[in-house]
């Protein structure tokens, strides 16, 4: 499948009972990887799922200027050509928040855009020994 949901992330200033409530309603295996950072898996067994995270706001994640990380979803949706992909969505009316960033030394990337109706989503670009495998699918 092109361009799947790979990963959210939940911004909240309370990461602890935001740890507890969606262990508890959704019986999610959350992990603290640093205090008030958690990684989480949605799947079982038998599906996958996708991957998440909770964590405070940050004023370490380059946004634009003016653009404030405040309590927050994000759903990251994986993407073969970022800089394509940030032209047609400026292109259909949505702001960057983010552009593209690269956030690993595989060469994975991240940006972040509003979409017209004001939703935050997030995208990612495999980096260069995953990008093959990720578009094969």
């Amino acid at each position: 499948m092109e361009n799947p949901v790979m990963n959210f992330e939940i911004v909240g200033s309370n990461t602890e009972t935001l740890h507890q409530f969606y262990s508890n309603v959704f019986e999610w295996k959350i992990n603290e990887y640093e205090k008030g950072y958690y990684w989480f898996e949605t799947g079982s067994e038998s599906d996958d799922g996708i991957e998440g995270h909770i964590y405070p706001p940050n004023d370490e994640i380059p946004l634009e200027d003016g653009v404030e990380f405040a309590n927050n979803i994000t759903i990251y949706v994986t993407v073969k050509d970022i800089n394509s992909t940030v032209n047609q969505v400026q292109g259909l009316g949505g702001v960057i928040l983010m552009k593209p960033v690269v956030v690993s030394e595989e060469g994975q990337q991240l940006a972040m855009f509003i979409d017209p109706s004001g939703n935050r989503i997030g995208l990612y670009q495999a980096g260069n020994e995953n990008q093959e495998e990720l578009h094969n699918k």
